[in-house]
């Protein structure tokens, strides 16, 4: 099938040079997703009080937990239409795409509506202060009216990324990354509206990228176009979407869960806890960005030699992705930590929130390199079109083991370092866990020369 100028082959040639090739846009890309986040961190920080910038930060375990089974759906998407086209099916190709589109659309609507009803009980259940409540449902809810736009754009970007091309999401997100940080200078500086400023920002960041990227997959002539007569849900398609996206919107969740249970934990503490460790989980995100891109690139290069059947190239894709990333955390974290009490101070100029921002950073930067190893073992499995393993080992390494954590070693710890120790120990389950299942089942392969299992839809 052939390919536009902006799509990577990720079946024939070289493996390192494609794979970075692929990775550098697309951790640029996620970079400014985070700086999204990032600026209303900063401006908040810089120009309002530790409250306003809790309230903030308070939403975000929540906001994950709502769209992680939508973000997941769109990995299904994303294995799905690399597979489609490793193995050459331009009809099923076509039906994926707009199928993804539609389920966008349909996710976008629905979170919204759930959003805006539910926000403030939401942030109840969780404990939040009186005295951060308010502001925090605010900001919130005028996200929310983002949230359509945000789905069509990431949905639009993991088709794009299946097919090999990063460089025009990255594109598009700067020019919507520019106007977010502009619109939150302006919103929070000279008109004065705290946290309301920077939800607006964001949401009108959010619009434009998602009106650009429809734009440019409308125009196309390539395996991406985008018909809008065509736009539907085209079952075979979609319900493989389902099948491999659903169990990676459960594994999130989980994650998810347990953090939301750690917020909890952290709210009781105090708001310059929840201030410090909003601040130091921007500067995790910094190298975060890095750890996803990772994961997207062992899962796109997996999906697309395991839809041509080359499963000697999954094994080196993912080997060659587990290196990259376990140097870059390892390199990075060590900066992170040397530097992190003045990038905190940059952050919230506030010694009680810079001394919380530091003692997560000791329990998180020194290991980030099991987190990388974790994510790029299970977007190698993904690719393969494995997504229930991952999912049960999540929910047992992660979620289960940390809520046991904090019911039984935090009520006779109670600090924020204690609650921290269980992240290292549960990526380091799930890693290990992870990476044995996935040698494993590429062995199999191997060895036995099974059959790629046809993307759904393919002629047989």
């Amino acid at each position: 099938m052939a390919a536009n100028r902006y799509n990577v082959n990720m079946c024939e040639g070289p493996l390192f040079g494609k794979i970075v090739r692929f990775m550098l846009p697309l951790a640029a890309t996620y970079l400014l997703q985070h700086l999204f986040h990032f600026a209303d961190i900063l401006v908040i920080g810089r120009f309002a009080s530790h409250e306003s910038m809790a309230a903030i930060g308070t939403t975000g375990d929540l906001n994950a937990l709502m769209l992680n089974m939508i973000w997941g759906v769109s990995v299904g998407a994303n294995v799905v239409v690399a597979q489609c086209y490793g193995a050459g099916d331009r009809k099923a190709l076509t039906h994926a795409v707009h199928s993804a589109l539609a389920l966008a659309f349909l996710f976008g609507t629905l979170v919204f509506v759930l959003g805006m009803i539910f926000a403030r009980a939401m942030l109840r259940g969780i404990d939040v202060p009186e005295g951060v409540i308010d502001r925090a449902t605010l900001y919130w809810r005028i996200c929310f009216c983002g949230t359509p736009f945000m789905l069509i754009y990431n949905y639009s970007s993991s088709v794009l990324r299946a097919l090999g091309d990063t460089r025009r999401p990255l594109c598009l997100l700067t020019i919507a990354g520019i106007a977010n940080v502009a619109l939150n200078l302006v919103f929070v500086i000279f008109f004065r509206m705290d946290v309301a400023g920077v939800a607006l920002a964001t949401a009108l960041s959010q619009l434009m990228s998602g009106i650009l990227v429809l734009r440019i997959m409308v125009r196309s002539t390539g395996a991406e176009r985008i018909m809008p007569r065509h736009i539907g849900f085209y079952w075979p398609q979609v319900k493989r979407m389902l099948y491999i996206g659903i169990p990676a919107g459960l594994q999130g969740a989980c994650f998810s869960i347990s953090n939301v249970i750690m917020q909890q934990a952290i709210n009781s503490i105090g708001a310059y806890a929840m201030a410090g460790n909003i601040a130091s989980c921007q500067l995790e995100g910094l190298m975060y960005v890095i750890i996803i891109a990772v994961y997207q690139t062992a899962m796109s290069f997996s999906g697309q030699n395991y839809g041509a059947k080359c499963y000697d190239r999954v094994r080196r894709s993912v080997l060659i992705c587990l290196g990259v990333i376990c140097s870059i955390t390892a390199v990075g974290g060590w900066l992170c930590l040397a530097f992190g009490r003045e990038l905190l101070w940059f952050i919230k100029p506030d010694n009680l929130v810079v001394e919380q921002g530091l003692e997560r950073l000791r329990f998180t930067m020194s290991t980030y390199f099991l987190l990388g190893a974790m994510d790029v073992f299970t977007g190698g499995l993904r690719g393969i079109g494995r997504s229930i393993s991952p999912l049960v080992v999540m929910l047992l390494g992660a979620c289960v083991y940390r809520i046991i954590w904090i019911q039984t070693v935090f009520p006779d710890y109670r600090s924020l370092g204690s609650l921290l120790l269980s992240y290292p120990i549960s990526w380091f389950l799930v890693s290990a866990v992870n990476g044995a299942l996935f040698f494993i089942v590429l062995k199999r392969l191997i060895d036995r020369g099974v059959t790629a299992v046809p993307a759904a839809g393919a002629a047989k």
